[in-house]
């Protein structure tokens, strides 16, 4: 059995290589002028095949400007035996433009002189318009990477630059002759081993996006970091966000920390007052809260004034500093209020005691020397209030009202003293059992009404009205807010309030929509952080809107920053379902509790209401003033009307509207009115 198969000669074999390759071969006999070309490269010059030229006629397919090269080279082999690989243009035979790759070998006579060249003919126009496709596309790319706001890098898998556009030029600090084909690590060695370098490689090791935010000190350079892994490297593109953490930073400071102390804050305490208590229920050890109430600050401020008053307070913060040990806290609550908790006072109620009451003398002795106050002795004493607390099942608010009475108890029993919480105190509380006793028979006879203060344009254009409830009690008069409000909020008495407050206010934005005089104003509503987690809160508001037939593009529903610590993405869906309805959102209070940006920008926010305290500071001094301008500034950024609270003088109008706040309420405008004084007010600003 013939196990042999067919084949085709070689010959026939090379030909067809060169036919797909669209290579052929070519030779030129110098002693007989002549150049043979194979039936490829006749193809190629669109010539018959076997057609035979001379050298001349060869050279008048390159076109002028490549003719000159074509013969150098050709020449230079001829003359030296210097072989060539040259990339040239030819015009063929049918008038088409072709690249061609012409290479060529001298081959040696008898007497050592060059009688042939030989060599190859390629067609590489495809080639080449491929090649400049590519540099098309390549120059697009980079010019697209060139006009992005974002540095972007670009490193090979060996972590060498391959490329940098301009920002990212002006941001590292470097050019690009610098930094290209150097080891990123090498040019930036303070990264290794820290989150660049971990996050980096983890995107190449995993082929997988990373993002994150990190501080590159060296550069005292806060970035947004994008890295995308490829098979030739990783892709990092870089935002500067040094402003926006810087912005992040001043309003962690307005939430967290006091600004004439530079203490933490009654939010700062209150998170560590939560933590303590935790800690306290695994471990069962002791702590204490001590909250210390100057003696008579009120009549220093009042004969010196607030600016001694507030030297006296930056001086007594320092002393009550000095009197902690490691892992206390000293916060200001505000006014001349201070607040300790004191760490670790062991597992011995006993013991604990006589730490916590030593530590108390030792306050009360630190303000026994007089304070240097601009060069006049001054001397305050201080009353103080202790409260232990273990493990047992306690809240920071129930901490704070045992050191409140105990606090009271020292006032009581002459100042400049201590008292430690005792059961027996706890008798005090009953007043307030017996308040809220009041509060819901208040409720449920009609004891409640609603006042409503005027908002203006800076024009003096009124916009609207904020509702804010009162208690007509019937032997105490009107009942201010701050007298009921909190044991509301504690007994859950808020639920009911605040549905009455709602409907009330719809009721009242219903009618308003049939006078031409009203029909243009809002109605503001305070929503506690109780209404707003309940699960039915989004129903209660659209039920009360529904049922007065109130516009709800006029309802806006005013939030206070503590309402969106817990549950942000449940907060963010109800404001959403309520926005998408009509009706619009206000932040109350701004500045004063806790805003980060990284979620406020996501709130359905129409508005921010700067607190009364930074108008009130805002003429104080350069950083009153540079602190309104920030938080007014954050409004402008995030696209949102600010209005001013506690707006009281010309001057603090002036200044407001200097700053770019479109609207304020305060007592320069209106104190706040009953419904028939504020039907006059309106008929009076209309008119």
């Amino acid at each position: 059995m013939n196990s042999a198969k067919p084949r085709l000669p070689d010959e026939t074999l090379v030909q067809i290589a060169g036919r797909i390759a669209q290579l052929g071969g070519w030779i030129a006999d110098l002693p007989n002028d002549c150049v043979f070309w194979s039936d490829e490269v006749c193809d190629i010059v669109e010539v018959p095949r076997a057609t035979s030229l001379t050298i001349a006629e060869v050279f008048a397919f390159y076109p002028p400007e490549w003719r000159p090269r074509a013969a150098h080279v050709f020449e230079n082999c001829i003359s030296h035996g210097v072989p060539f690989d040259e990339e040239l243009q030819i015009v063929s035979a049918a008038g088409a433009r072709k690249w061609v790759r012409v290479t060529a070998e001298p081959v040696y006579g008898g007497e050592g002189k060059v009688a042939l060249v030989q060599g190859a003919f390629q067609d590489i126009t495809a080639a080449k318009h491929a090649d400049h496709n590519l540099r098309i596309l390549a120059n697009r790319f980079t010019n697209t990477l060139e006009s992005i706001t974002d540095a972007v890098v670009m490193v090979d898998r060996a972590w060498c630059f391959t490329f940098l556009n301009s920002f990212a030029e002006q941001l590292l600090r470097c050019s690009r002759e610098e930094v290209l084909g150097t080891v990123i690590w090498d040019r930036f060695p303070e990264a290794v081993g820290g989150r660049y370098y971990t996050e980096y490689h983890r995107a190449m090791r995993d082929n997988c996006t990373v993002r994150f935010e990190e501080h590159y000190a060296p550069l005292a350079l806060w970035t947004e970091i994008r890295a995308y892994p490829s098979e030739e490297g990783l892709a990092i593109y870089f935002l500067d966000i040094s402003e926006r953490k810087l912005a992040e930073q001043r309003i962690h400071a307005l939430a967290y920390f006091d600004k004439l102390t530079a203490l933490p804050n009654r939010e700062m305490m209150l998170m560590r007052l939560d933590e303590a208590i935790q800690q306290n229920r695994l471990s069962g050890r002791y702590r204490a809260l001590v909250i210390i109430d100057l003696d008579n600050f009120k009549s220093i401020n009042d004969t010196r004034g607030h600016a001694k008053g507030d030297m006296l307070l930056q001086l007594a913060a320092k002393r009550l500093g000095a009197t902690l040990n490691n892992g206390d806290t000293l916060a200001r609550f505000g006014g001349d209020e201070f607040v300790i908790l004191l760490d670790d006072l062991g597992a011995d109620a006993p013991a604990a005691a006589l730490l916590a009451n030593a530590a108390a003398r030792a306050i009360v002795e630190c303000f026994g020397p007089g304070f240097d106050i601009d060069g006049i002795e001054q001397y305050s004493s201080a009353s103080i209030g202790v409260a232990l607390f273990d493990g047992e099942a306690i809240s920071a608010d129930e901490l704070l009202k045992r050191a409140d009475l105990a606090m009271y108890q020292a006032k009581g029993a002459g100042r400049n003293t201590h008292a430690l919480f005792t059961p027996e105190m706890q008798s005090r509380l009953s007043d307030r059992v017996a308040l809220e006793a009041d509060l819901r028979h208040g409720l449920s006879h009609g004891h409640f009404i609603l006042h409503y203060q005027p908002l203006a344009e800076v024009n003096g254009c009124m916009t609207g009205v904020e509702a804010l409830v009162r208690w007509n009690h019937p032997l105490r008069g009107l009942v201010p807010p701050n007298d009921f409000i909190p044991p509301a909020e504690e007994s859950g008495l808020i639920l009911p309030l605040g549905r009455w407050v709602m409907r009330t206010a719809c009721a009242l934005l219903a009618r308003w929509a049939l006078e031409p005089a009203s029909a243009h104003l809002t109605m503001a509503v305070n929503v506690s952080a109780h209404q707003l987690h309940r699960p039915d809160f989004v129903d209660q508001v659209l039920g009360a809107l529904r049922e007065s037939g109130a516009p709800p593009q006029r309802l806006k529903l005013e939030l206070t920053e503590s309402l969106l610590v817990n549950d942000i993405e449940g907060t963010i869906a109800k404001m959403t379902e309520l926005k998408n309805a009509g009706v619009r959102f206000s932040l109350d209070d701004f500045g004063t509790g806790y805003s980060s940006l990284s979620y406020l920008h996501r709130l359905p926010l129409s508005q921010l209401k700067i607190d009364k305290s930074f108008v009130r500071d805002a003429l104080g001094g350069q950083q009153g003033a540079a602190i309104a301008h920030t938080i007014l500034a954050l409004g402008r950024a995030l696209r949102l009307n600010v209005l001013a609270e506690g707006v009281e003088t010309a001057e603090q109008l002036a200044f407001i509207s200097g700053a770019g706040c479109s609207e304020y309420q305060g007592f320069l405008y209106s104190r706040p009115l009953g419904e028939d004084a504020l039907a006059h007010f309106i008929s009076s600003a209309v008119h």
